[in-house]
């Protein structure tokens, strides 16, 4: 090597004092110092102890490469050890770059690795462009940063640590929600945060893996070099950088260039889109779909035609019900109640179990409207269920995975609320946690709820302050509530029972303006999920005594041991029905006409395994579309202390619930209402999954069908409803005083 080209290399600044320093191939200097490996040694010593910690997650017989990831995962913890006790120099100029972009070109792969094994997927089952695209992607990431900094070391750190958090969030979230983390969440924070006490975030040996490799990344990412170029190289690179990034974002926004080639989520099954397409590609993907578009061919001078025309014939005969109403001598109350999670597993599969948990609500027949409601979301995302509700409006022609009440409702929107308020109902919104939680405060506000009642209203604020700073501590909480309300059951687990619920309700029926009809709505919380923690308030009373026929255990389990989620779900609800038969027995010594309507707002988080045999399916991100919307139904019930025709419903979509209850009640519809339970004749389910005609067939949302036109009109009427404030008639959707 020439005297000339030695001089022009940028050396790295030695260290003082190596331990020792050798040269190895003629370019390579390889030194360490007692502070390196002191640190490499710490490191390895910490990596271990977590692989050991979490030893029987793979040995989980279930696992069958178990022992081969337990084996590399120690092995990966001494590499590191050593790759963070060594410092390694390169003695020629040309050699150290074409070094350092060839370990920077490798990176993303290890970081797609890490994002994958969190999501369950080796990234090697991709296809051939599914991996190149993912590798564009992380590219782009990666480049977007290096505009700012013209470093390799800044964009690698700040990016691999963004994808570790975002694949980690999709984890547990996928884990208690069972649908992935998609951007809409980001407004949902809030809520999150006031659950998150009550779910278990163990790591497994995912999160084992994906710590690993993220350390790997970290560490490389430390080591590597910025190759030396010239200013004007910098420049071309960061411009380079630069361009590429902002035309591949602008053709994304601006065009349908990707959605016409096939890259957009799987908007009918979201989890399955992020299994074969990954968790950053289909989280950016979902970006583009946060805010609804206005539907093609929409006019809003259409809307009346549409929502008029079809109405013909009395409203008895459009909701169809049998035999002859009996109207009351006085408008009824009306109380609504939305039950956290309340659902019967047996629409899933066959649910063996030691003694009925539902025996009230499957007896429950005389002066009753009962069968089987479609909802939009599982496990979570319960404001969505309530917005259908409420509105009559279905979440199936919103983006996949956005949430209504906190993107969409910024300004009063009609709803049940407007209906009976304009026909001189008081009105109370009652539900028994966090305020804050999915922005009710406003939503109720836009509503136009007279009051809303939350878990203050149970339980004092000094309490809750000190239930915080234990940490949310359940036994904290539920001994600073015994104190104030001795035996009164007022805690089911950290969450108010069903039971005391339903005694605040009667307690605001009892202290309610009698000069007016009553109307509340009330969302309990007792089984909010979170199934994992016992708790002294709460005896398990149900548990499961066999498998569904061709179900399998895995070898060493019993079903007792096997589901403790859904032991302890099953349990809750024998709570509910139990709750539950106390409020009507009060309601029917009660001389006022009332209403109740109760449902459930989803199906639970229990575990996927016993979801999957009930369903005798063995992948759940792939199931047919009668399936998927088994997986969407929860019972409701309307019952009255008078005589109304019984009449059980096979199948209904939440957004036409409350239209049955207004016509059931025998008071005014506005023009929306009757021309939903008019299409409910024909389409008696619209939902996010899908949609069903009265003959029960099956179609997915955006497919071809007879009924497309139908649907297409729908979705106008709803976005003007819901967007287009300018041209919406009000008299069209509500009750004007």
């Amino acid at each position: 090597m020439s005297t000339v080209e030695t001089s022009q290399i940028k050396q790295k600044k030695q260290p003082k004092n190596p331990l020792f320093s050798c040269t190895v191939f003629r370019y390579f200097t390889i030194s360490t110092s007692v502070p390196r490996l002191i640190a490499g040694g710490m490191l390895t010593l910490l990596l271990v102890t977590l692989v050991l910690m979490h030893t029987a997650s793979f040995m989980d017989p279930t696992l069958l490469s178990g022992r081969l990831l337990y084996g590399l995962s120690l092995a990966a913890c001494a590499i590191l050890g050593v790759l963070t006790m060594l410092r390694w120099g390169v003695n020629t100029q040309s050699v150290a770059a074409g070094i350092s972009c060839g370990v920077a070109a490798l990176l993303p792969i290890v970081a797609m690795t890490m994002a994958e094994c969190l999501n369950g997927v080796f990234t090697w089952d991709w296809t051939p462009q599914t991996l190149m695209l993912n590798y564009i992607l992380y590219l782009v990431l990666y480049g977007l940063v290096f505009v700012f900094c013209g470093r390799f070391r800044l964009p690698l750190l700040v990016v691999n640590s963004a994808v570790f958090a975002l694949a980690l969030t999709n984890f547990y979230v996928m884990l208690y929600r069972g649908t992935p983390f998609v951007p809409m969440d980001f407004f949902a924070a809030s809520t999150a945060a006031n659950v998150m006490a009550a779910y278990d975030f163990a790591f497994n040996y995912q999160v084992v893996i994906a710590i690993i490799l993220l350390v790997f990344l970290t560490v490389a990412a430390w080591k590597l070099r910025t190759p030396d170029f010239k200013s004007l190289g910098k420049l071309a690179g960061r411009v380079f950088c630069g361009t590429l990034s902002v035309c591949v974002i602008c053709i994304y926004c601006f065009t349908d260039l990707y959605a016409e080639s096939g890259l957009k989520p799987d908007f009918w099954n979201q989890a399955r889109g992020y299994s074969k397409t990954g968790v950053v590609m289909n989280f950016c993907l979902n970006t583009k779909y946060i805010f609804p578009q206005k539907p093609s061919g929409y006019q809003a001078g259409t809307i009346e035609g549409i929502i008029t025309d079809p109405v013909e014939g009395t409203v008895t005969e459009e909701l169809g019900i049998t035999g002859t109403p009996v109207t009351p001598a006085k408008t009824p109350n009306i109380i609504c109640i939305m039950n956290e999670s309340l659902a019967d597993l047996s629409v899933l599969g066959d649910v063996q179990t030691n003694i009925e948990y539902m025996p009230y609500l499957n007896s429950l027949t005389e002066n009753t409207i009962r069968g089987n409601l479609y909802v939009p979301v599982i496990g979570s995302g319960t404001s969505n269920t309530e917005f259908e509700f409420l509105t009559g409006l279905s979440t199936g022609f919103f983006p996949a995975g956005s949430n209504a009440y906190s993107l969409y409702i910024k300004d009063p929107l009609p709803s049940l609320t407007s209906i009976l308020e304009g026909q001189s109902f008081s009105s109370l919104a009652f539900h028994p946690y966090y305020a804050s939680g999915w922005n009710r405060i406003a939503v109720y506000n836009h509503f136009g709820f007279d009051r809303f009642l939350s878990l203050s209203s149970v339980i004092p604020n000094s309490i809750l302050t000190q239930y915080s700073a234990s940490g949310f501590s359940t036994s904290v909480l539920q001994d600073l509530v015994e104190e104030i309300h001795p035996g009164e059951g007022v805690l089911i687990r950290r969450y108010v029972s069903d039971s005391y619920d339903y005694k605040a309700v009667i307690q605001q029926y009892e202290k309610r303006d009698k000069s007016k009809p009553f109307y509340l709505f009330n969302v309990t919380m007792q089984n909010h999920g979170g199934y994992t923690e016992h708790a002294s308030n709460f005896d398990e009373q149900v548990f499961l005594t066999g498998m569904p026929a061709g179900a399998e255990l895995a070898e060493g389990k019993n079903v007792y041991t096997a589901f403790p989620k859904t032991n302890q779900y099953l349990s809750l609800m024998k709570y509910s029905d139990e709750a539950f038969a106390q409020l009507i027995a009060y309601f029917e010594q009660q001389e006022e006409p009332t209403i109740i309507c109760m449902f459930g707002d989803h199906q639970p988080s229990i575990e996927k395994a016993y979801v999957r045999a009930l369903l005798g399916a063995s992948d759940l991100n792939n199931l047919s579309i009668q399936q998927e919307m088994q997986r969407h139904v929860t019972p409701f019930y309307i019952w009255a202390n008078y005589d109304i025709p019984e009449e059980t419903v096979d199948a209904l979509s939440v957004n036409y619930l409350s239209s049955y209850v207004l016509k059931t009640a025998g008071v005014e519809l506005p023009a929306f209402n009757r021309y939903l339970l008019k299409l409910s004749e024909t389409l008696p389910v619209i939902s996010s999954v899908g949609y069903m005609d009265a003959e029960g067939n099956m179609y997915k949302n955006g497919s071809s069908s007879p009924y497309s036109a139908l649907l297409k009109e729908y979705e106008h009427v709803t976005y003007n409803y819901m967007f287009d404030k300018q041209n919406r008639d009000e008299s069209l959707y509500t009750i004007l005083p």
